[in-house]
């Protein structure tokens, strides 16, 4: 897929709202203005449960604690989803 960049202009009580998302789920700006796009323009978005955000935040403190102990995507992918 190609990829487009574009500059936006945003009211600062928007922007707080991208800044704070953005870091509760641990995503990009881009990310979650993409996700604002395409709810709004209908498509269906991945919204993770609270046991997929807990494990996230799990790992992302295990990685800043023990940067050299990443576990590989594969086994954290079928720990989350083990019907894959």
């Amino acid at each position: 897929m190609a990829v487009m960049k574009v500059a936006i202009t945003l009211p600062e009580e928007l922007y707080a709202i991208v800044e704070r998302a953005r870091k509760i789920e641990h995503r990009t700006r881009s990310e979650v203005i993409q996700e604002a796009l395409r709810t709004h323009f209908g498509e269906p978005v991945y919204r993770p449960t609270e046991e997929e955000r807990r494990m996230l935040d799990e790992a992302l403190a295990d990685r800043r604690r023990e940067p050299d102990a990443v576990r590989p995507w594969e086994s954290v992918r079928d720990e989350v989803w083990p019907q894959r």
